[in-house]
């Protein structure tokens, strides 16, 4: 059996590609290894679609004072040390990362045992750990044609962001049916957003004639009753509401506009200001240079401007939108990424 060593955690951002990609290569008859920190969301969920999983005490380098870079720093390299034990051990075809600090023992491992690396980039500007780790690589794979600037234009292939079956096969077949009452669905990223939540319900207030649903994260805030907005802390199953949706108001993560992007949404995003060199926002200036969604920075996110873009997008010709939106989805990133490598 053919083994490949996966890493790409810390985060769900990380996370959730990694999982897809690993859930493809099992049912191609692949012997996965996960490479991951015992502190990350890899920590509390495991990694489903593993025959071994390896977690360690990875500390990151990036935002921390002089004593944390070195003890993050000295981590890492435990952590490569370690890895390179297993990757001799085993012999993969090859491995695959996904970004983030986590990824940065498997990649130097990789290149210190000849192991054939490929890499997968999330955002439009590229986490650290992948600035460095490209110049190993054999191959680069970038979700936004933005991020090319940043690697080698030779061993560059966008391919787009490996997304959950479920998604996939649902976006696949979906097609938008306009209705008389809209819907608009509000998310405010993983942890949610408590100033979003708290706009979307004074929205449907004022606009009782439009259904809202919001996934408000972690955030508790007081709400009367509301006919027209139904409030979930989290939702398993996002194909089932991005389906009934005709507006998605959202953050940014990669992930999420890609999923939005599959199902040809229009979209309002509001990036999160203090993603790391601003890359929420990088990831959906295309789009809007397209036309094909708006931008509300949060120093700018008031209940007026939020009204006023909703009202503008209404007027909009939805139907035609979706056309335009569906065929800029890289749905098939899987494929492309494992066909590459």
């Amino acid at each position: 059996m053919k083994t490949v060593f996966i890493s790409g955690g810390g985060t769900g951002g990380h996370y959730y590609p990694a999982l897809a990609v690993a859930q493809a290569l099992k049912e191609k008859g692949y012997k996965v290894v996960y490479v991951g920190t015992d502190k990350g969301i890899e920590g509390k969920k495991g990694f489903e679609y593993a025959d071994e999983i390896h977690l360690f005490p990875m500390k990151a380098v990036r935002g921390k004072n002089f004593l944390g870079k070195i003890q993050g720093a000295i981590s890492l390299i435990k952590t490569t040390l370690k890895v390179v034990k297993l990757l001799k051990k085993e012999e993969p075809s090859f491995s695959l990362c996904f970004g983030g600090y986590t990824s940065f023992p498997l990649g130097v491992a990789s290149f210190l045992t000849k192991t054939p690396l490929y890499i997968h980039e999330q955002n439009s500007i590229p986490s650290y750990t992948n600035r460095i780790l490209s110049f190993f690589a054999e191959k680069i794979f970038i979700t936004f044609e933005y991020s090319s600037k940043f690697f080698n234009p030779k061993k560059t292939y966008l391919v787009g962001m490996p997304l959950r079956r479920s998604i996939i096969e649902r976006a696949k077949n979906y097609v938008y049916k306009p209705t008389d009452k809209k819907t608009v669905l509000v998310l405010g990223g993983s942890q949610g957003s408590k100033k979003l939540s708290q706009l979307t319900v004074q929205l449907a207030k004022d606009m009782p004639d439009i259904n809202f649903i919001l996934i408000k994260g972690k955030w508790e805030f007081d709400n009367t009753d509301l006919q027209n907005l139904t409030i979930y802390d989290y939702y398993e199953h996002m194909e089932d509401l991005y389906e009934v949706a005709d507006i998605v108001i959202s953050r940014s993560g990669s992930g999420t506009v890609n999923e939005i992007l599959a199902f040809g949404k229009y979209a309002i995003f509001v990036p999160y200001p203090y993603a790391a060199s601003n890359h929420q926002y990088y990831n959906i200036k295309w789009l809007q240079d397209l036309g094909l969604c708006q931008i509300i920075e949060e120093k700018n996110l008031t209940l007026e401007s939020v009204k006023t873009a909703l009202l503008e997008s209404f007027s909009k010709d939805l139907q035609n939108l979706f056309n335009r939106i569906k065929t800029l989805s890289n749905i098939d990133a899987i494929d492309k990424i494992l066909t590459l490598c």
